[in-house]
């Protein structure tokens, strides 16, 4: 079984460019409609798929709208990354960072940041119970 979370976001190509390039996820699927607008797409990281839909005909999302909907998603990087090196390329790419980074007591370094429309997202390393 896998799950892949659907989020309803203004600019699927915004979406996809910023998991893309801000934080290195790989592109996969992009569908377009009559028009050649984007109105689908989807990005990997690891095992996990998150996909990007447009909203439909009869849903208005609103720009500038802070967190949206208490969605966050959690992307667990292995112990081998550095997670210090990317919070620090975020932080000068201008993402919004929305928490610090920090080792947790469940045994993760990890911080928060917000997507273009304002999906939350922690990112997170497994270092190990603190105190071990």
């Amino acid at each position: 079984m896998s799950l892949w979370p659907t989020l309803t976001v203004l600019d699927v190509e915004a979406s996809l460019a910023f998991y893309r390039e801000q934080l290195g996820f790989r592109q996969d699927l992009v569908e377009k409609d009559d028009g050649g607008t984007t109105f689908l797409g989807s990005v990997e990281v690891g095992d996990t798929v998150i996909m990007f839909e447009s909203p439909g005909p009869t849903v208005t999302l609103q720009p500038n709208h802070g967190e949206r909907s208490g969605v966050t998603l959690n992307i667990c990087l292995s112990a081998a990354d550095d997670i210090d090196l990317l919070y620090e390329r975020l932080q000068r790419g201008g993402v919004t960072i929305c928490g610090p980074i920090g080792d947790r007591p469940w045994g993760n370094r990890d911080f928060m940041l917000q997507d273009p429309d304002g999906y939350r997202v922690v990112i997170a390393k497994p270092i190990g119970a603190v105190g071990d």
